[in-house]
C-alpha cells in the first residue's frame, strides 16, 4: 500500500484538494503503469462532444484533458491496435466532474459486444477531483477477453439539458488481488445484527463492520457497548456513521469537520480505535469540502454509489457500496464479477427480520435472503474482509486458486438412491412429514389449476430455511430438482387446483453425466443434468413468459447457486462457479431455453 499512500504521491496535504508540489498531484498516483497521461490528445477521439487540453488542471505532467458538450452527455475513446492485456489488472483514472452526474468507463475486449463497463453515480452537486477505480458492474454481451482489450471509452452524463463537462487525467492500471473480496457492513448496529448475523458469520469464521453513530449506541433495538465490544474482540470494525439532521454539505466547513472528528473520537474513546478510522458517509452524500475533510480525518470513506472497486482501491475515500437486499437485482452480479476479476464488493445490510415482516420499500432484509447471500459469497469463495483489512493491507493478496487443479471425473456411483414419497391434494396444503437422505430430490409435479403453484420444502423441526422446489403457472406437468441433507421435511403447497407430487431420490451414475456444451429447452418446470463441469461455466438463458423465471445450480456436494431470479422475459448469460457434478433447475411460466458451456 505504500505506493498508494499519501506520502509523496498526492497526499492529504492541507485537505483543500489543491495541487501538491512535485510531478504527481492528487488524485494522480505513481503506482502501476500509465495507459494515458493525456499529454497527447491525438490518441483520443471524441464520440460525442469535444476534447481539449487543460494545462491549468494537470494532475501529472503538463496537462489534463477536458471533455465537454452543450448536451446531456459526452464520450471519448482510445483504441489499441495491437490490444493490451488487462488480465490481473484493475484500471483507475483521475476525474473532476465539473458538470456531470455519472461517469462510465467501458473496456472493449475485444469488441463492443464483449465488453465490461464501470459506472459511478456521483453525489448530488459533487464537482471536485477524486480517483475513479473502474471495478466492473456490467457485462452486457459475450464473455470478454481481457487479454485483448482493443479500446477504452470514458463517458459522462450531465444535466438533461446540458452542459456536460468532465476533466480527466492519469489513466493507469495497477495489479489486482488474486481473489475477490467482500465487506459486509451492518448499518445501524441493530439487535438482529448481533443475535443473528454475527453468529452466522462466526460459523464461517468471518468478521464484518458495524457503521453506527456513537449517539445511537444502546438505543432501543440496537446494540449496546458490551455487544459492540464483543464484536470488536472478534475482529469486527465498529465504524463511524455520523448522525446528522441535515446533510453534511449544508453545514459550514468548520462544523463539518467538528461532526466528523467528534464521531471518530467518540468511537475511539469507547475502545473502538481500529474501526473509528473508517467513515460511512450519511445517505445525504458529500461535496468536495466534505470529501477533503474526510481525507484529513479518516483513513477510508464509503458511500452509496453501487459498484465494485479494485483491491486495493487507489481511491480510499469514495469506496462504493451496494444495497444488500438487492440479491437478485445487482448483488449477485457484483459478487460474481468480484470473483471473476479479483474485485471488491461492499454490501450494506439493514435490520434482519422474518420474511413476513419485510414490507415494500422498508429498510429490512429477510433472514432467508441473508442466508442466501452468505451462501452465495461462500460458493463464490470470496474473501470476507473488514475495512481495516483493506486499509492495513491484510487482505491476503495471495488469495486462493480460482479453480481446483486436476479435477478428476468420477467413476461408478456418484450418489446412492434414497427415499421416495407421493402426495396429492387440492388447493393450499401442508403435507405430512417425511424423511430424506443426503443427495438430490427430484419432484414430478402436476397441477390442474389456473394460477401459479408453488411448492416449498421445509424442515419439520422449523430450524431450517424454506427452499422453493416448484414455481410454475397454470395447468401443467413439470420436473424440479434440489439438493438436500438427511432429515425430516414437509412440503408447503400453494395452489388453486388439484395437484400431485412424486418425490424421488435417484441414484446417480458416472455414465449419466453429460459433457458440455449442452442445450435444453422446455415450458414451465424443468431439469438440465446431471452435467460434468470442470470449473467455471457459462449459462445463456432465455424466457418468454410473463411470470417468474428462476434458474438455480445445484452440485452433488449439496451446493446451491442462484443464477437467475427474474420476472418476465429474459435473454442474457450468467456465470456459474460449478465444478464437478451439477444440475440446473428451471422454474418458469413460459417457454425457456438454456445453453450451458465452459466459460
Amino acid at each position: 500500500m505504500d505506493a498508494l499512500s499519501d506520502d509523496g504521491g498526492g497526499g492529504n496535504g492541507s485537505g483543500d484538494n489543491e495541487p501538491n508540489t512535485g510531478p504527481v498531484r492528487w488524485p494522480a498516483i505513481d503506482a502501476g503503469e500509465v495507459l494515458s497521461d493525456f499529454e497527447t490528445l491525438d490518441e483520443w477521439s471524441p464520440r460525442t462532444g469535444e476534447i481539449s487540453a487543460a494545462p491549468d488542471k494537470a494532475r501529472t505532467g503538463s496537462q489534463a484533458a477536458v471533455i465537454e458538450s452543450n448536451g446531456g452527455s459526452v464520450s471519448i475513446q482510445m483504441q489499441f491496435s495491437d490490444g493490451i492485456d488487462l488480465v490481473d489488472w484493475v484500471t483507475s483514472v483521475a476525474v473532476k466532474p465539473e458538470s456531470a452526474t455519472q461517469i462510465t468507463v467501458e473496456f472493449f475486449a475485444p469488441t463492443r459486444s464483449a465488453r465490461l463497463a464501470s459506472t459511478r453515480t456521483l453525489p448530488d452537486g459533487y464537482d471536485g477531483w477524486f480517483r475513479m477505480d473502474c471495478g466492473y458492474q456490467q457485462k452486457p454481451g459475450d464473455d470478454p477477453d481481457l487479454s485483448n482489450v482493443t479500446g477504452i471509452t470514458i463517458s459522462a452524463d450531465g444535466p438533461d439539458d446540458g452542459p456536460t463537462r468532465l476533466v480527466v487525467d492519469d489513466l493507469r492500471r495497477t495489479k489486482s488481488a488474486k481473489n475477490g473480496k467482500a465487506i459486509l457492513t451492518f448499518y445501524g448496529g441493530h439487535d438482529s445484527h448481533y443475535d443473528i448475523a454475527a453468529e452466522m458469520l462466526a460459523e464461517r469464521d468471518w468478521a464484518g463492520a458495524v457503521p453506527i453513530s456513537p449517539a445511537r449506541i444502546g438505543d432501543r433495538g440496537r446494540m449496546g457497548r458490551s455487544e459492540l465490544r464483543d464484536l470488536s474482540d472478534r475482529g469486527w470494525d465498529i465504524c463511524s456513521l455520523p448522525d446528522v439532521s441535515t446533510p453534511l454539505p449544508e453545514h459550514p466547513k468548520e462544523q463539518q469537520r467538528e461532526v466528523l472528528e467528534s464521531a471518530r473520537d467518540a468511537l475511539a474513546k469507547s475502545g473502538f480505535e481500529n474501526g473509528s478510522r473508517h467513515l460511512f458517509v450519511p445517505d445525504e452524500g458529500l461535496d468536495p469540502t466534505t470529501y477533503n475533510i474526510a481525507r484529513d480525518v479518516y483513513e477510508s470513506a464509503f458511500l452509496y454509489s453501487s459498484g465494485t472497486t479494485g483491491v486495493p482501491p487507489t481511491e480510499m475515500h469514495m469506496i462504493p457500496f451496494i444495497w444488500g437486499p438487492a440479491l437478485h437485482t445487482g448483488v449477485r452480479r457484483h459478487t460474481n464479477l468480484s470473483d471473476q476479476y479479483g474485485l471488491l464488493t461492499v454490501l450494506r445490510i439493514p435490520r434482519i427480520v422474518d420474511e413476513e415482516d419485510v414490507g415494500i420499500n422498508e429498510n429490512r432484509m429477510s433472514l432467508d435472503d441473508f442466508g442466501l447471500l452468505l451462501d452465495h459469497i461462500e460458493q463464490r469463495d470470496l474473501d470476507v474482509i473488514t475495512p481495516s483489512d483493506l486499509v492495513d493491507g491484510s487482505w491476503k493478496r495471495d488469495g486462493g486458486d480460482d479453480e481446483p487443479a486436476n479435477r478428476e471425473r468420477p467413476d461408478g456411483t456418484i450418489l446412492e438412491a434414497g427415499q421416495s414419497h407421493e402426495f396429492e391434494g387440492s388447493g393450499s396444503v401442508n403435507t405430512p412429514t417425511f424423511d430424506l437422505d443426503d443427495g438430490v430430490l427430484v419432484a414430478n409435479t402436476t397441477h390442474e389449476g389456473d394460477s401459479e403453484i408453488t411448492v416449498d420444502v421445509t424442515e419439520a423441526n422449523g430450524d431450517g430455511t424454506d427452499e422453493n422446489l416448484v414455481t410454475t403457472a397454470g395447468s401443467t406437468a413439470g420436473k424440479s430438482i434440489m439438493a438436500v441433507e438427511s432429515g425430516t421435511y414437509r412440503l408447503e403447497v400453494d395452489a388453486d387446483g388439484a395437484w400431485s407430487i412424486e418425490l424421488t431420490q435417484p441414484a446417480v451414475e458416472s455414465d449419466e453425466l453429460e459433457d458440455l456444451p449442452v442445450q435444453a429447452s422446455g415450458t414451465g418446470s424443468g431439469v438440465v443434468g446431471p452435467l460434468w463441469t470442470d470449473g467455471r461455466t457459462r449459462v445463456v438463458a432465455t424466457h418468454e413468459g410473463d411470470g417468474a423465471f428462476i434458474v438455480d445450480g445445484y452440485g452433488a456436494d449439496g451446493s446451491r447457486e442462484i443464477l437467475v431470479y427474474r420476472t418476465g422475459e429474459f435473454d442474457n448469460s450468467r456465470s456459474y462457479k460449478a465444478g464437478g457434478t451439477a444440475w440446473l433447475n428451471v422454474e418458469a411460466d413460459g417457454d425457456w431455453t438454456l445453453e450451458v458451456m465452459d466459460s
